[in-house]
């Protein structure tokens, strides 16, 4: 499917919306099971696939409403090789499905009636192995060699951008913006970082942005955070020029450190209005900030708050 292709969000300074914790939303809020927390496998049934196109409408809806761009993202997340062999896909039934995920976006945006011009539809990948381990065995050029597969599918089925999420090294971050950058696509680079406001790998936001920028010739768009909370990551922000490079958010709903959350067997959805709140007050303090989502515990009530909350300042 051809179509104009849009503003991404660091070409321009508008608000873009984007999804929230969609595995978390699909396991607590409609009862599906995710083998190895992969939802793009569920698009082989049917009525997980409804569920999904209720997921992404809403959002669409939202979007529409609050005349924000949208970025079509999270489906594809462990859509990358390791991942899909657990799963039982070969290699070309795993680009097959990663395939699927970018066109059930198109077609969610062609039925909400949504402007070419207003959607972005992102490739999203996750770590090659655990967000939540350090993963130290991976090297920049293994992370290279191992996302470029999924990235080169991605520019296949004519994805705008590539945006890595819930990264804990720099070595793996690296690797990503580099294949990215070999295939022709913007990347967009986002950390998670624990309670003691740094990386798993020990490093700061700072050092962590800097590094992979000093590696790449400053190659990804623009830098995020996500699967944190604004207690933990908004402390480890400052007023200073690095600062300027990260221009998406993306917070879990809950406080609660990543292990406890892994644990827990139920959804923690935290305060929608709190979080809305604290999302104004950093776009208000850091204005290059333009991307806003959500990830563990959120769904499209978090992100219809977060917009309206922002458009008050927007």
């Amino acid at each position: 499917m051809s179509r104009e292709s849009p503003k991404l969000p660091h070409q321009t300074d508008d608000i873009f919306l984007t999804d929230g914790g969609t595995e978390t939303w699909l396991m607590y809020k409609r009862g599906f099971d995710l083998p190895e927390f992969s939802a793009f496998h569920l698009l082989n049934d049917p009525r997980a696939t409804a569920a999904l196109r209720e997921y992404y409408s809403a959002f669409a809806d939202i979007a529409l409403q609050l005349g924000t761009g949208f970025i079509f993202d999270s489906l594809t997340y462990r859509a990358s090789r390791d991942w899909g062999r657990l799963l039982g896909y070969s290699k070309e039934g795993l680009a097959e499905m990663n395939h699927k995920c970018l066109e059930l976006y198109r077609d969610i945006a062609v039925e909400a009636g949504m402007a070419a011009d207003k959607i972005v539809i992102s490739g999203c990948i996750g770590p090659k192995g655990d967000a939540y381990k350090t993963n130290e065995g991976l090297t920049v050029e293994a992370a290279e060699a191992y996302h470029s597969e999924q990235i080169e599918t991605f520019k296949a089925a004519g994805a705008d951008i590539v945006t890595a999420l819930t990264l804990s090294a720099t070595d793996e971050a690296i690797g990503i913006a580099r294949a990215s950058a070999t295939v022709g696509l913007p990347s967009v680079i986002s950390f998670t970082l624990e309670k003691d406001r740094k990386l798993r790998s020990g490093e700061t936001l700072k050092q962590a942005i800097e590094t992979v920028d000093d590696a790449t010739n400053n190659a990804p768009a623009y830098y995020m955070i996500n699967c944190s909370h604004p207690v933990d990551f908004g402390p480890a922000l400052e007023p200073q020029p690095w600062v300027n490079r990260i221009r998406g958010l993306r917070a879990n709903a809950s406080t609660l450190d990543h292990g406890t959350l892994c644990q827990l067997g139920h959804l923690e959805e935290g305060n929608p209005n709190e979080l809305a709140e604290q999302y104004r007050d950093l776009k208000n303090t850091y204005p290059k900030m333009n991307v806003f989502g959500g990830c563990c515990g959120t769904d499209y009530a978090h992100v219809e708050k977060i917009g309206k909350a922002l458009l008050a300042v927007a």
